[in-house]
């Protein structure tokens, strides 16, 4: 990708993150992607091993941020869903 074409993402990106916050914390809705879309991914990159320039505890990182985005946001959207605060 370019980098117009990366910038123009991440505004995107930016705005939808920022139609989504609620002021109070994380909605469900994004703790959803967490859990599904992003930690998974994360673990994904962790594991490759040649399609990418990566250290090896660069590979520990990612799969430390993907196991603990996946675990703490799975817990939280459980305790919210059942406590509706």
């Amino acid at each position: 990708m370019i980098r117009s074409q990366m910038i123009g993402l991440m505004i995107v990106f930016l705005m939808i993150g920022w139609l989504l916050a609620t002021g109070t914390g994380k909605t469900q809705w994004i703790r959803l992607v967490d859990v599904l879309l992003y930690g998974p991914y994360l673990i994904y990159l962790s594991q490759q091993s040649e399609e990418y320039v990566i250290s090896d505890l660069e590979k520990v990182f990612l799969l430390l941020l993907g196991a603990t985005t996946i675990t703490y946001n799975l817990r939280n959207f459980i305790y919210f869903r059942n406590n509706k605060l």
